[in-house]
């Protein structure tokens, strides 16, 4: 039998509602007319939102006394996972446009 600091989380399977998939399709049309320093702001306006919401949610939860562990990628692991993305796009050949990343 595994004790609790043993057993390991299985990622859950997660399915967005159909309006968040029709709005993250929007996005994705927007997206492909955009410019390079286009989503590269949207990109840290995203970035700067996430990290409000989740100050306004530490706050929450220092108010009501709940303390959480929070895990954050160091810059290391974040120029890791940039250098990976980056690699995988030379997999990709031109004549895969029919390609749909979700």
């Amino acid at each position: 039998m595994q004790s609790g600091m043993e057993r390991s989380v299985e990622p859950r399977e997660f399915e967005l509602p159909l309006e968040l998939q029709f709005a993250m399709r929007k996005a994705e049309l927007q997206s492909q007319e955009m410019s390079w320093e286009e989503l590269r702001y949207a990109l840290l306006s995203l970035y700067h939102q996430r990290m409000m919401e989740l100050h306004a949610i530490k706050d929450i939860m220092a108010s009501e006394n709940i303390e959480i562990d929070w895990d954050h990628p160091t810059d290391l692991e974040l120029a890791e996972l940039a250098a990976a993305c980056m690699g995988d796009d030379d997999e990709y050949d031109e004549d895969d446009d029919d390609l749909q990343p979700f």
